[in-house]
């Protein structure tokens, strides 16, 4: 994708590489992100537990932090070594965590009147069997590299997944504070008294985190709101004078917890106590935390890309996260992926090293090593205000963000997939989701003019109608509206040469992508792909891209897939002094690439044929080297300064007279 910045390692790093990020340089920048993306891991892993291990798992939850942390460790070391990105971080997403909070509800409902001991061993082996199956999944799509064949995911469908998992994270964070499901039949009991106290409590963090991350920017802010958050909540109980014994009985507080370690792996010996017949029935989750574990990683995938500007071998990706996952299987932990912004973070605290991520894994170490002790002491709302914010996050960047950027049709999908995966279930919510998607496209399709007028070819000549086939037979092309020649020929004085140079130089500044065919789901991630690699991509000797021409004239259809690709790409231009002008826009296209935003990252250049933007770059390309030109002149010694031909020179060659 980014050739530019190509990232060549293949598998692990070798030892000298490792040992290079030991100078100071490296180093410390190492620990301190590591330890920073460790913290926020480990309270991330007890938030996540708490969702997994709670109704009549909940007297369990020191099993399931353990697996949770444990996780959050044996993964991030096994990518940090194996990742094509040097400094990519993993650890336990939200979306699998859901998938798994499902899996284990189903299975302690199905054995509610078995022993407790068998209970909880079975869903520890479900959990274990996921990372597994996860693992050897994603190692065997990347071992065959079908990396790329798993990128066609409509934009409707997974907003709607994504929307859907907010849901069910904002109910399980009312679980967490009170033991009670969101629900109408709930509702009464958690308005009143206790119960009312402890989820407004986490409402209220959840609002704070909110708002503080949309309004500043910084890797400190969510620890930071949650770190006050806790001093506030032992300052009031300091302040009112309140027995500890009091606080836990009023269910402020997690646990007790039983002594011990917090790790407990499988042995033969447990295994004999596991219900198979049970997690037999739950087989499809199994099968569905695989999908949403490869969706995962194709979107973090796809996001690290452009955030980073360098080309990840997503096969490799897959690879790495598969032989993470068997890892994770083998200790008795879940399943995990890239995690996008603990990446960010550490790129951006210039911690771009392997090590980061395996500093990570050490807080994970301390608090294993710590045991159950500190759980005792730690406040609910703290965990369920986490969850609030994930799942409040991401249903306002899907439901109320998507209203602004997408058509009806689509963002009804998204509603009609959430409200199938909070009624149904996950497998039906996204079997419909993708059926809705399917329709649409069939719909589309039927709509295009299968009947193209040619009357226009017979008065063209053999000029015209080879110049209409090259236009259907390529995707991509490139444009140069002079030869260097041609350039030449406009300044074409002694004196003149800074502005022939100049021109030469601006020469290669414009380039013409013609697109054609339907642009949808399927072809979404290609267009992104060789759009961004015609941005960063340049020949050395060639002037950075400064105008990109899209031709819009051989599309035949435009779905919000590929519409939201293109505000990738215009994101990218916009970062790197490109100018994307787009030309033969239709109408439908123009509102739909107006609507996800596209247009106004881009500038709003859209012009009504393919020559007005020819001429529109060039006008603006020589008005710069016109300007370039005047300043190169101005350092000419005195005598070529005053020659005629310079003068001559800039004014025919600038475009100002």
């Amino acid at each position: 994708m980014f050739k530019l910045l190509p990232v060549s390692l293949q598998g692990p790093p070798a030892a000298s590489a490792l040992s290079a990020e030991l100078h100071p340089e490296r180093l410390i920048p190492s620990l301190i992100a590591g330890g920073i993306t460790g913290m926020i891991g480990v309270i991330r892993a007890i938030s996540y537990a708490a969702l997994i291990f709670s109704g009549p798992l909940a007297s369990e939850l020191n099993i399931g932090v353990g697996m949770a942390i444990g996780s959050s460790a044996l993964i991030s070391v096994v990518v940090a070594l194996t990742s094509t990105l040097p400094g990519m971080i993993a650890t336990p997403l939200a979306a699998p965590t859901v998938v798994l909070t499902v899996l284990a509800a189903g299975i302690a409902q199905q054995l509610v009147l078995a022993d407790p001991q068998a209970r909880v061993l079975t869903v520890v082996a479900a959990i274990t069997l996921g990372s597994l199956l996860t693992g050897l999944v994603l190692w065997g799509l990347g071992q065959l590299r079908w990396g790329r064949g798993m990128e066609f995911l409509p934009y409707p469908v997974v907003g709607g997944f994504m929307a859907g998992t907010g849901l069910l994270l904002v109910r399980g964070a009312f679980t967490v504070m009170t033991g009670e499901d969101l629900t109408l039949g709930h509702i009464p009991r958690l308005c009143q008294g206790m119960q009312c106290l402890h989820w407004l409590a986490g409402l209220a963090i959840a609002a704070v985190l909110l708002w503080a991350t949309k309004r500043v920017h910084h890797y400190l802010v969510m620890p930071g709101v949650l770190a006050l958050a806790t001093l506030v909540f032992y300052g009031t109980i300091w302040a009112t004078h309140l027995p500890i014994a009091v606080v836990r009985a009023q269910g402020w507080l997690l646990g007790p917890f039983p002594q011990g370690s917090l790790w407990h792996p499988l042995t033969m010996g447990r295994l004999s106590q596991v219900q198979w017949g049970a997690i037999a029935q739950s087989s499809p989750m199994l099968g569905l935390l695989v999908f949403v574990s490869l969706l995962s990683l194709v979107l973090t995938n796809g996001s690290i890309e452009l955030a980073v500007e360098k080309d990840l071998d997503l096969n490799q990706e897959l690879k790495a996260i598969g032989l993470a996952n068997l890892v994770a299987g083998l200790g008795s932990t879940m399943a995990g992926n890239q995690a996008l912004p603990s990446t960010l973070l550490a790129h951006r605290l210039g911690a771009a090293n392997r090590l980061t991520g395996i500093f990570k894994a050490l807080p994970c170490v301390l608090v294993l090593g710590l045991g159950p002790t500190f759980l005792d002491y730690f406040p609910k709302p703290i965990l369920g205000s986490l969850l609030l914010f994930l799942g409040l996050d991401l249903l306002w960047q899907w439901l109320y963000g998507a209203w602004f950027k997408l058509p009806p049709v689509d963002y009804a999908i998204i509603w009609v997939t959430l409200i199938a995966i909070n009624t149904a279930g996950f497998i039906p919510g996204i079997g419909l989701g993708f059926a809705l998607a399917a329709a649409q496209f069939l719909v589309q399709c039927s709509r295009l003019n299968t009947v193209v007028d040619m009357g226009g070819i017979k008065g063209q000549g053999k000029a015209g109608l080879e110049s209409n086939l090259t236009a259907d037979q390529h995707i991509l092309g490139s444009m140069h509206p002079y030869s260097k020649d041609e350039t030449a020929a406009i300044a074409p004085t002694v004196a003149g040469d800074a502005l022939t140079n100049t021109l030469s130089r601006n020469i290669d500044a414009i380039d013409t992508v013609q697109l054609q065919g339907f642009l949808f789901f399927g072809t979404a991630k290609s267009l992104c792909q060789q759009l961004c690699d015609r941005i960063l991509h340049r020949d050395p000797d060639s002037p950075p891209l400064q105008y990109l021409i899209l031709n819009f004239q051989p599309v035949m259809g435009l779905d919000c897939s590929a519409a939201m690709s293109l505000k990738k790409v215009a994101k990218l231009a916009q970062k790197h002094g490109c100018t994307l002008v787009f030309c033969h826009l239709a109408d439908p296209y123009e509102r739909l690439l107006q609507k996800s935003q596209t247009l106004s990252l881009a500038g709003g250049h859209v012009l009504p044929n393919y020559l007005t933007a020819v001429s529109w770059c060039e006008t603006q390309r020589q008005t710069v080297a016109a300007a370039q030109t005047l300043a190169t002149c101005r350092n000419l010694p005195q005598d070529a300064a005053e020659s005629p031909t310079v003068e001559l020179g800039i004014a025919k060659g600038s475009g100002l007279v």
